[in-house]
Order: C-alpha cells, then sequence, then structure tokens
C-alpha cells in the first residue's frame, strides 16, 4: 500500500516590487491574446462565430420569406418608396441578419418634394428575444463541450478569456452588418438609407458570448453554495420556464387564430418573435399589463397603426375566446412544476421552512425581468425637419408595463416559498411525481438531505429498501469504516454545520387514500370552475363590442327593428318613426349587407368600433361608440351602442298628403302657399340604411311613378323623395262630363241664373235657349283647374222679331279634393 506524501511547509510569498503588479496584469492580458491563437481558443473561437451565424441567418430567413410572401400578394411599397426590388439582393439579407442579431434598424433620408425639402432620422427596435437566448444557450453549450468541463483557477482568468473571445466575435458581427446598408430611391427626388443598428450588434454580442461563456468558465466555488449564485441559477430556471411554456402557447395560438389568406410562410415570423410573445404571454400570466406609449409627432400617426400597435391597455381579463383560460392554466403549471423544480435543487433539513433562501430569487427575479421588459419593448423613434416647419420628434413603443414586473416578482416570491413546502408533500403521497419533475438524480439528492451545490460523491451506501409498512424510505449515509484501511482527510467547513434532516416516511395508505378523495375532489372542482371561468370566457367573448355592434347589424340585415332598438333606442319623436318598424324595413327593397366589424380602439370604459356594410353592392362605412354597461350577473361582459344607425330623410309630395313606403302609409303636413291654400305636402322621418320605393296611394283619377329613396348614412346630403302626381284620363272625363251637365243646366229656368253660366244666358226674358254643341274637349291646369274647349248655345229673347241668337263661349272652374275623391266645379264663362 502506498504511503501518502507528507504536507510541503508553507513558504511566505516574495515581496512584490513596486510596479511590478501592473506589469503582471498586462502581461497576463497579452498572455492571454497569444493564448487565443492555440489551436483549442481558436476551435472554441470558431464554434462560437459559427453557431452565432447561423442563428442570425435562420432568423434573418423568418424574416426575409414571409417578406417575400407578402410582396407577391400585396404591394412591398411605402409611400413614395418600393423595396420590392430590394427584398432580393445580398445587401437586404445581412440587413436581416443584423436586425436579428442588433434588434433594430435605423433609416435616414432627404429629399425633395412639393417644392420643400426635408430630412428624416428613425430608429427601430425590434429586438428578438429567442435569439438572444438561442445564443447564450448555444455559446454556453459550446464552451462547456470544448472545454470538457474544465473550469478556470479564478474568476480574473474566466473573465479574461470570456472578454477577449466576446470582444473579438463582437468585432467580427459589426463588421460583417456595415455590408447590410440599402439606398432606396423614390420615383421623384427623395432617398432613405436603410441600416441595422451597428451598436445593437456590437453591444448583444459582446455582452451575450461575455456572461455565458464567464459562467460556463468560472470556478465552481464562485457559483456554489452562495446565496446569491443559488437565487441567479433558480431565477434563470423560472424565467426560462416561463418563456418556453408561454411561447408553446402563443405560438399554438397565433397559428390557430391565423387568417386564411394569409401565406403560411409568414407564421416563420413569429419564430424570432416567439421569445418576446413568451415574455408578454408570462407577465399577462401573472396579473400584469402590455400598454403603448406615444409622445410627440408619433400621436397624429396612430390612427394609421391601429391594425399593428394597440392603443390601450391589454390585461388578461380582456382576453377573450378562451385565451384567458389558456394563460391561467400555464400560470398555475408554471408555479407549481417551478416549485417542485426548484425546491427538490434545495438542501433539505431538519426546519420544515428556511426563510434565509426564500427571499433571493424574487429580488433577483425583478432585476432580470426589469431588464427583460425593457429589452422586448418594441419602439421606434424619429424625427422629421422640413425647411418651413420646425423639426418634429416623436416616439411610439408598446411593451410591458412598468408594474407588471412588480406583479411578475410576486409571482416568484410565491414560487420560493412553494418551493420550501410543496415537494415535501408531493413526496410523501407521490413519490414518483416528484422524481419526473424534479429529476432522479436531484431528488435522491433531496431526499438524502445532501448539500445540492456539494460536487456528487461516490455512494458508500446505498438507500434501503421500503419495508413492507413504508415508514422508511432512506437510511442515512454510513461512515467510513476505520479498518477500512482508507487514509481520511478531513477538508475545512465552508459553511456552518447543518442539523441533519430527519428521515423521511411516505404517508400511510389511509392518508393515501384520503390524500386521493381529496385530490379527486379538488379536481373536480377546478374542473367545474375551469369550466365556468371557460363559459364566462366564451359568452364574453360573444359580448365584445365589436360582437355587439355585428349582432345590433345583422337584426338590420334581417328586418327585426323592434329587436335592434333593444341595442339602442332611436331617441326621436314618435311621428318621425314611421319607417322605424319592422314593416317598414320589411318592405325595403335593398337592405343592407354587413361586410366587416372591427374594433378600432378600446380602453375599460369605451371603445370605438368601424363597420362596413354594403347596399345593393355600393360600399359603406360607419363608426359606432360603446360604452361598457354593468356586469350581468357580475360576470358578464356589457356593452351600449350610443347612437342608432338611423338616417333623417324627407319626403315631399304635390297633392297627396298621404304617401307609401314599401307598403307603410305615411301622413306628411300641408305646406300652406302665399294664398292660405295647401300648396304641397312634406314630412320628416327618420329611416335604417337602404333603398326605400316611394310611392302616392293609387286611385282612378291621380297616377304617379315610384321613386326611390336611397338612405346609405354616410352622405352628407339628407335622403330625399319627392312625388309629382300625373292626372289619368278618368279625371279628364269627369271634368268633361261636369262642364257639360253645366252647360246644360244653363240653358234651364233658374238654373240659367248661375253666375258663371254665360252672360247672354242670364235672364229671365228669354224666349227660348239651348246648347247647340257641347265642348268636346278639357285641359287641365295641374291639378286644381282646368278650362274646357268652346260650347255654343242658342238663345231668342222674348219679344223679339230678330232671328235666334248664338254665343261660344270656353268654361273654366277649379277641381277641389277630398282625399282621393276629386269634386269638379265651373266657376266661369269667356269667350276668349
Amino acid at each position: 500500500m502506498d504511503t501518502p506524501n507528507p504536507p510541503r511547509p508553507e513558504v511566505p510569498p516574495l515581496p512584490v516590487p513596486s510596479g511590478a503588479s501592473s506589469n503582471q496584469q498586462i502581461n497576463k492580458i497579452i498572455d492571454s491574446v497569444k493564448d487565443m491563437k492555440n489551436p483549442a481558443s481558436l476551435k472554441v473561437l470558431g464554434f462560437q462565430g459559427a453557431a452565432i451565424a447561423v442563428i442570425g441567418v435562420i432568423m434573418a430567413l423568418c424574416y426575409l420569406l414571409p417578406l417575400n410572401a407578402l410582396s407577391e400578394s400585396t404591394s412591398s411599397s411605402l409611400g413614395y418608396f418600393d423595396f420590392s426590388s430590394q427584398l432580393h439582393s445580398f445587401e437586404s439579407f445581412i440587413l436581416l441578419v443584423g436586425v436579428a442579431l442588433g434588434g433594430g434598424l435605423h433609416v435616414a433620408g432627404s429629399g425633395m418634394d412639393g417644392g420643400e425639402y426635408g430630412e428624416i432620422s428613425m430608429s427601430l427596435s425590434i429586438v428578438s428575444i429567442t435569439t438572444m437566448l438561442a445564443i447564450a444557450a448555444v455559446n454556453y453549450f459550446i464552451v462547456r463541450r470544448l472545454s470538457h468541463g474544465k473550469r478556470e483557477k479564478t474568476w480574473k482568468r474566466a473573465a479574461l478569456v470570456s472578454g477577449l473571445n466576446a470582444l473579438a466575435l463582437a468585432l467580427v458581427f459589426l463588421l460583417i452588418t456595415l455590408f447590410g446598408k440599402i439606398d432606396v430611391l423614390s420615383g421623384g427626388s427623395m432617398s432613405l438609407t436603410i441600416a441595422p443598428r451597428a451598436s445593437g450588434v456590437f453591444f448583444t454580442i459582446l455582452l451575450l458570448v461575455f456572461c455565458t461563456q464567464f459562467f460556463a468558465l468560472t470556478p465552481r466555488r464562485m457559483n456554489g453554495s452562495s446565496p446569491w449564485a443559488i437565487g441567479l441559477r433558480e431565477s434563470i430556471t423560472v424565467l426560462v420556464l416561463v418563456v418556453v411554456l408561454f411561447a408553446a402557447i402563443g405560438l399554438l395560438l397565433g397559428i390557430i387564430g391565423m387568417d386564411e389568406d394569409i401565406p403560411a410562410s409568414v407564421a416563420l415570423i413569429l419564430l424570432p418573435v416567439l421569445g418576446t410573445l413568451g415574455l408578454y404571454l408570462g407577465a399577462l400570466g401573472f396579473f400584469g399589463s402590455l400598454a403603448p406609449n406615444v409622445s410627440g409627432a408619433a400621436s397624429f400617426a396612430t390612427g394609421d397603426l391601429d391594425d399593428f400597435v394597440p392603443n390601450s391597455v391589454l390585461r388578461i381579463t380582456e382576453m377573450n375566446d378562451g385565451r384567458a383560460a389558456w394563460i391561467f392554466v400555464a400560470t398555475a403549471v408554471v408555479i407549481i412544476f417551478s416549485a417542485l423544480f426548484l425546491g427538490v435543487r434545495r438542501t433539505r433539513t431538519a426546519a420544515s421552512f428556511n426563510s434565509s433562501r426564500v427571499w433571493q430569487l424574487p429580488l433577483i427575479s425583478l432585476a432580470l425581468w426589469m431588464v427583460l421588459s425593457w429589452l422586448s419593448n418594441y419602439s421606434v423613434k424619429g424625427e422629421v425637419t422640413v425647411e418651413s416647419i420646425r423639426a418634429m420628434r416623436g416616439s411610439l413603443s408598446f411593451g410591458i408595463t412598468w408594474y407588471s414586473v412588480i406583479f411578475l416578482a410576486l409571482g416568484a416570491a410565491l414560487i420560493s416559498v412553494l418551493a420550501e413546502v410543496l415537494p415535501l408533500q408531493v413526496y410523501r403521497f407521490a413519490p414518483g411525481l416528484l422524481s419526473v419533475i424534479g429529476g432522479r438524480q436531484a431528488t435522491t439528492r433531496w431526499i438524502s438531505g445532501t448539500d445540492a451545490t456539494a460536487d456528487p460523491q461516490p455512494e458508500t451506501t446505498q438507500p434501503a429498501a421500503p419495508s413492507t409498512d413504508d415508514t422508511i424510505v432512506m437510511q442515512a449515509p454510513a461512515a467510513p469504516s476505520a479498518s477500512s484501511g482508507e487514509p481520511t482527510t478531513v477538508a475545512p467547513a465552508a459553511t456552518p454545520p447543518v442539523e441533519p434532516a430527519p428521515l423521511l416516511a411516505p404517508a400511510s395508505a389511509a392518508s393515501k387514500k384520503r390524500a386521493k378523495a381529496l385530490g379527486f375532489s379538488l379536481l373536480g372542482a377546478a374542473v367545474i370552475v375551469g369550466l365556468g371561468f371557460g363559459a364566462v370566457a366564451y359568452l364574453n367573448s360573444q359580448r365584445k363590442p365589436e360582437a355587439e355592434v355585428k349582432k345590433y347589424l345583422t337584426l338590420l340585415e334581417e328586418g327585426q327593428v323592434t329587436e335592434a332598438s333593444k341595442f339602442v333606442n332611436p331617441g326621436v319623436d314618435n311621428n318621425a318613426r314611421a319607417l322605424l318598424t319592422d314593416e317598414a324595413l320589411a318592405n325595403d327593397s335593398q337592405r343592407l349587407v354587413v361586410e366587416n366589424v372591427q374594433l378600432q380602439s378600446k380602453d375599460d370604459n369605451f371603445a370605438i368600433v368601424s363597420a362596413s356594410y354594403s347596399i345593393n353592392g355600393e360600399r359603406h362605412n360607419h363608426t359606432f361608440s360603446v360604452d361598457r354597461g354593468e356586469k350581468e350577473y357580475g360576470l358578464l361582459d356589457t356593452w351600449v351602442l350610443n347612437d342608432p344607425l338611423i338616417v333623417p330623410v324627407q319626403l315631399t309630395s304635390d297633392t297627396s298628403p298621404t304617401l307609401m313606403v314599401g307598403k307603410t302609409s305615411v301622413e306628411l303636413s300641408p305646406e300652406v302657399s302665399f294664398f292660405g291654400e295647401p300648396s304641397s305636402f312634406s314630412g320628416n322621418f327618420y329611416a335604417y340604411p337602404g333603398i326605400y320605393q316611394v310611392s302616392a296611394p293609387k286611385t282612378d283619377y291621380l297616377s304617379s311613378e315610384v321613386q326611390e329613396l336611397r338612405v346609405n348614412g354616410t352622405s352628407d346630403e339628407m335622403p330625399s323623395a319627392s312625388i309629382e302626381t300625373a292626372t289619368t284620363q278618368a279625371l279628364n272625363d269627369l271634368v268633361l262630363k261636369e262642364v257639360q251637365n253645366f252647360s246644360s243646366a244653363c240653358v234651364k229656368v233658374s238654373t240659367n241664373l248661375n253666375e258663371a253660366c254665360p252672360t247672354e244666358l242670364q235672364s229671365t226674358d228669354l224666349a227660348s235657349f239651348s246648347v247647340k254643341s257641347h265642348a268636346d274637349s278639357v285641359e287641365l291646369d295641374g291639378l286644381t283647374s282646368f278650362k274646357s274647349s268652346k260650347a255654343t248655345f242658342k238663345y231668342k229673347h222674348t219679344g223679339s222679331d230678330s232671328d235666334t241668337q248664338e254665343t261660344s263661349q270656353y268654361l273654366s272652374g277649379s277641381i277641389m279634393w277630398e282625399g282621393d275623391k276629386p269634386t269638379v266645379q265651373v266657376t266661369d264663362s269667356s269667350w276668349w
């Protein structure tokens, strides 16, 4: 048996001459730079650079392919500038690589338009959290794999090596992205220069490579049992779980909700934004919120960006179609899984709850989430300068609100507390489940009470098999035997002695039975509550502002005016509601057809909804304002339309006080002429959009042409319809007959004295009088007067020896109407 070497005596260090310390540091840096030339260092550096390049190319393709697909289906232009010719160039691809690696674009342009010279400068930040996480994970794996698990002796050495590699890679990719600059010209005298943000590329790669390589090479004692190191590892673990799980849900929801008209390749754009999507949904899951921030001149452009940037705060309670339920379930899974996963990696001690290791996780998580919420913030800042106008600055951003990180930190605190108590409860009733979630090795170490941060040692004893009554699962590790002959060394204690953890015993059969009953009861209650929340979410999804507007328009489309009035009362006088009835709209020859209803903006209590509908193929748009109402049963949302979709209309008629709109009769008011007599009739009403047929009642004596009343709801002019009435031959015959009857009456005793009869006949001294020839036609002057052709009368005075005399005169008179019944009266006779 070999004899161990005796320990060497400690030799005091030699004194360091003045100025030698700084020279040693410089020499170490120089030596480290020289070490980068050796094959092992070049191999690590090459793999790191290749991995970053591959990730950048993949992310660039995820941008490029959707852009190509959209350019084929739509016009790939922006204002005066056409980008379609630039998409397939090498420079544009390098530009997209730079965007993926650095997180943004810089746009600068100038030119002349309309006689005005102007300049524009704009910076767009679109950091890809997916790219950052991928670079960090792959770089850590490469360094650990190629270093064969070895670590540097000191943290200074690890920082120096990591910093040199990070600086070299950052400079290389900075030079590559400089080739991504493209120039775009308009048809006039304007130009734009688009380039990736070089500073973003440089610092992103520099910090990611340095941090991940530093953690991979740092001595184990630097990242071992320190509370801060443990808290950092736990915080990163929780962060990764949140991002991964919520990103998967976001990817699924994004694919399911994608419009069928959008090319399938557009789904690739979800990959670069997957990490950001996971952060956003994670913030919502922990009851945070997302919100825009607009300032300066950008507020004037938000109206054109409603389809891309929400203009109100978004919370989980406002997510419908079951999305909120998905997020709630994911949040519960993250909390429980993280608590079990982290709990078995904490050393089990005699104390059932160790408060000294609870606070690190939420505190560090708060700092990490603050950084990530800033990085995931999409923003654009710019300045426009025109010669005749002062410079206009503005910014527009969207991301996680500042107070959301507090809710996320509180969620981490809940996870940290549960990590102290939950693993023990799960182990007692389902030890197999704890091993699956926490990992077999970590669970075994937690059961034995071994320090989770200590290096694994060969086991001297194996866990004892459980007894038949399941009272003991693990025996304490046996001490080394003194008779084994093996030398032993005692290492100095790094931490104060901790009271050994007691042996674990699973629950008894009766306890497990009660736990199963309780578990199934809780599961059933959870299912019922989940179904209830799902039902409420589904019902609320049907009660969105745009859904309420669509229901209202659908009722109008179907002619159900009474039901539509329950959504919003027309609020007009009853006399003006003659056309706001089911009967009136049922007679509508062309009702509106709903085409599209879309939410334009919404806050907690108010929403703007834009709707488009067509009438006889002609498309019209209308904007509705909607207020939030009181919740029904305290759960269901209600929205109340402020204004009905009614339009004021005017109907006029020259003769008839009654008009027919379809089969609905409406009464008009007389308009009195200068002489105090009714000259025409008119009425003001309200109608829903559509095309109505307006006519006067049909009679034997009057006729009119049917007029169209076109009500579209978007015209500035009041829709109107005017009925011009024409006479029929029956009225002419009636008037002619009355004229002839009057002529006959003028040659009869007593009636010949009528003032309207010819003067020659108005005498009591006539021996004879008769009608030689009646009028054979009449000419109507409108609907109220007439004049006949000449009627010839013969007469002879009493005692006169002269021959019989003749007189020919026109007869004229008036026509009076009572309803649709005319009354003819001859009022005059004359020879001219």
